[in-house]
């Protein structure tokens, strides 16, 4: 797709700000819930998850010890208000997510991105990146600094604009949920990783590298403004005969529980090398871990660290990946046409109630003492609006139940709310973007948390509930 951007004003606008540090062109490693939902996703999650601040909060869970796990009582915690949108110029060296993304895989943030998201009165920007853009492949510790400048320009960006920007991994050393796609369904080439993280050390060392690289780079940057995002949805995936065995039980059996514990710990495990990696070089650094099962499932045993944890909801499927096309395998072309409230094909109706039903163990999480952000979600263009406006009316009423904020997958695509090509949709014309108004209003209308108290607040300026 193609798109002509119309700048308001030029980058030479941009503040500095000391986000960067200098050093040779290379460098090498810096010192110093559901378990039948679980076994249903492992067949699935290459497809489901490539959908794709209140600044003081963020500073507020550092200095209260949250973030760095210095062991309050649990007790319900306040959450970032974060509102905004994923970004998508780092995302993939594969160029075929070209072909259904509007963004060119050259790490040039829009300024103009920023600049709206603030005035429409968002505050949150995910960067969801390919560490492959800045590493060397054949020396998974080496870095190419000047790849990585193009991060310290949406950080100043951030700064700018009063913008918190989270820095994620999407695809990470030997972990992508990307990788096991089918091309034959998808059309879409993915180069996978050689390695796993899960079970070789080396590329455990070059994960934990990514961190203390970037941890050593931004020390001295407020967690207000930046925050690390380990690992885009992480979820282990079975061996071929963890994948033969599987096949002759049943999904809620003893075996399957078993396995899917086993494989989060495995996660947790590689989780806390990188924290550890990251606080030994930026103790007060805002950390976040995306659920497990591809976003979906909160992780107990990452609870003593203290890191927020962040879901990803594109729930109902069936609603949120209609006809698309790289989901193919995982929402089949038969489909019928989403409605909302859905009626599924064994004839269950998911509605609010069955949102926050699936929610509810994000919300336990957070009376356990964890800040939680829902950091990924939206619908396909290919879903009606009328449904779509339905469908994250009562999402975001519910979000706002569980006093947190949230992220669209896109600000530019399919799953956003400018050029989303979504039929039926009454564009208004943005300065050679086609901008979907009602679903921006509705998305402003939506855009706060509800206070314990049962008060509710808005906007950028906002503190913790």
């Amino acid at each position: 797709m193609t798109h002509n951007h119309q700048f308001i004003s030029s980058d030479t606008e941009e503040e500095s700000a000391d986000t960067s540090t200098s050093g040779n062109e290379m460098d090498h490693s810096l010192k110093g819930l559901s378990r039948r939902r679980m076994l249903k996703s492992l067949a699935a999650f290459a497809v489901a998850s490539a959908l794709p601040s209140a600044l003081s909060g963020a500073s507020a869970l550092v200095k209260s010890g949250f973030a760095e796990g210095r062991g309050e009582p649990p007790s319900p915690v306040n959450n970032p208000a974060w509102f905004g949108f994923n970004l998508l110029e780092y995302f993939s060296t594969d160029p075929d997510w070209m072909k259904y993304f509007p963004y060119k895989n050259d790490g040039l943030f829009q300024e103009d991105d920023f600049r709206w998201m603030r005035d429409w009165g968002f505050n949150f920007v995910r960067l969801p990146m390919d560490y492959r853009f800045w590493t060397d492949p054949n020396d998974l510790m080496k870095i190419n600094q000047k790849q990585v400048e193009p991060i310290d320009r949406a950080i100043r960006l951030g700064e700018k604009y009063g913008i918190h920007v989270n820095i994620c991994l999407h695809r990470a050393p030997g972990e992508c949920i990307l990788d096991g796609m089918d091309e034959a369904l998808t059309g879409i080439h993915i180069t996978e990783e050689k390695t796993s993280v899960y079970d070789d050390p080396q590329t455990l060392e070059a994960f934990v590298h990514q961190w203390t690289y970037f941890a050593e780079r931004y020390r001295g940057t407020p967690s207000e403004r930046l925050s690390f995002n380990l690992v885009n949805e992480p979820v282990v995936r079975p061996t071929p005969a963890e994948t033969a065995e599987l096949k002759s039980h049943k999904s809620d059996d003893a075996f399957s529980r078993e396995l899917s514990e086993r494989h989060e710990r495995q996660y947790v495990r590689v989780a806390r090398a990188a924290i550890d990696g990251i606080r030994a070089h930026d103790p007060g650094r805002l950390i976040v871990t995306d659920g497990y099962q591809g976003g979906d499932a909160a992780i107990p045993d990452l609870i003593d660290t203290r890191i927020l944890q962040s879901c990803h909801t594109y729930y109902p499927v069936q609603l949120t990946h209609y006809q698309c096309e790289w989901a193919r395998g995982f929402v089949t072309s038969d489909t019928p046409l989403p409605t909302w409230p859905l009626k599924d094909r064994e004839g269950h109706v998911i509605d609010r109630a069955a949102l926050a039903t699936r929610f509810q163990p994000w919300r336990e999480l957070n009376q356990r003492g964890i800040p939680i952000h829902f950091g990924e979600m939206g619908a396909y263009k290919h879903t009606p609006p009328n449904v779509v406006l339905a469908w994250f009316d009562d999402t975001l009423d519910v979000l706002n139940d569980f006093h947190t904020g949230w992220a669209l997958w896109n600000f530019r695509g399919p799953f956003g709310i400018l050029d989303t090509e979504r039929p039926g949709t009454k564009f208004e014309d943005w300065h050679g973007h086609q901008l979907d108004r009602p679903l921006l209003n509705l998305l402003m209308k939506r855009m706060k948390i509800r206070r314990r108290d049962g008060r509710a607040f808005t906007g950028f300026n906002s503190r913790f509930t």
